[in-house]
């Protein structure tokens, strides 16, 4: 695994770019957003600890968002054989990496099984569900937070 450091304003993953590898931010900040030019939407907003472009650990295609450096931002990079190869000798961390996917998973499911899609735009759709995102870490206690950021990152050092 390599650390790459990156300038604030610097894109990192440009989305519908062919990807193979995961980020972990060690510091710094991201913005993920979706869409080009006046259609861009930022969709989220990620920093230390966090994981992004992990799809392509499990399938290399094109990457489904772009990322853009924030602030100065250092991360651990892992490219899709590191990973497979980490898997055969390390099974137990591939099942954490793939706790943290169903972790993400079932929060857009829950997220979608109260939507009436006949009356709601995607964008609509997309902004609620970043509330619930940011509503449901807010009620979480320090302890489980600390506990999903360790997940997440205790993933990464394996690969």
């Amino acid at each position: 695994m390599d650390n790459v450091r990156f300038k604030a304003g610097d894109v990192i993953l440009s989305e519908g770019e062919e990807g193979d590898g995961a980020y972990l931010i060690v510091s710094g900040s991201v913005e993920v957003t979706i869409g080009e030019d006046a259609k861009a939407k930022t969709v989220a907003t990620l920093s230390d600890g966090e994981v992004f472009g992990e799809m392509s650990l499990l399938a290399p295609g094109p990457r489904s968002a772009t990322v853009t450096a924030v602030t100065d931002t250092e991360c651990a990079v892992t490219s899709y054989d590191d990973f497979m190869a980490s898997i055969r000798e390390n099974p137990e961390q591939a099942i954490k990496f793939m706790q943290t996917l169903v972790l993400r998973l079932r929060t857009m499911n829950e997220m979608m099984a109260t939507l009436d899609p006949r009356k709601r735009s995607l964008m609509n759709v997309f902004r609620d569900w970043l509330v619930s995102i940011e509503e449901s870490e807010q009620n979480l206690s320090e302890e489980e937070r600390e506990r999903r950021l360790i997940a997440m990152a205790s993933v990464m050092p394996y690969f």
